[in-house]
């Protein structure tokens, strides 16, 4: 599912905004309320920024200390496939849970054509008619749903994509617009 917005900010914003694990929950409903690390990266360029990475989405140390949660602080919730590209003209963020095992297999020189990858992401362009401070924001999703078929997507999911996609939108824009909520 995908939707195009327009947010009232530069596209360098908001791409260093979409890019940037330290605001990844703030946009991420699925990473809300826990902590958001880079664990290895490789630049793909010279641009800041420009890079493949693995994050982790951990339980937060201070959950399982104040509410005495059995839950382990360093506990990897998924693991995140990312990779962020900008130029002047457009930039993109794509992602992918995949499994640690996964990652694990192909770094140790494994065959990645077996591992399934179900990217979502953003493309981000300068709205050309309004200026520099203006950019189109395309949200896209994937999810894979079992009870979905070619000829029959469920009322259900479509409201939840419909939901998770508008909830994403109104984040954005607030963590963008809003110069105290940048992390």
């Amino acid at each position: 599912m995908a939707a195009t917005i327009r947010i009232p900010a530069s596209a360098r914003r908001i791409f260093n905004f979409l890019q940037d694990e330290n605001s990844r929950s703030k946009w991420d409903i699925l990473s809300h309320g826990h902590v958001v690390q880079q664990t290895r990266s490789i630049s793909n360029g010279c641009v800041p920024g420009n890079r493949v990475s693995i994050l982790e989405v951990k339980v937060p140390n201070r959950a399982s200390r104040i509410s005495n949660s059995p839950e382990d602080p360093d506990r990897t919730v998924k693991t995140l496939l990312q990779e962020s590209f900008s130029t002047s003209a457009c930039s993109y963020v794509t992602f992918a849970p995949v499994e640690a095992s996964s990652i694990n297999m192909i770094l140790n020189g494994g065959d990645s054509d077996n591992v399934l990858v179900m990217p979502s992401g953003f493309s981000i362009l300068p709205d050309g008619l309004t200026g520099d401070e203006v950019s189109l924001v395309t949200i896209i999703f994937q999810i894979l749903d079992s009870a979905a078929s070619p000829m029959c997507f469920p009322a259900n999911s479509v409201y939840s994509m419909y939901k998770v996609i508008t909830e994403t939108a109104k984040a954005i824009t607030t963590g963008v617009v809003d110069p105290y909520n940048m992390g």
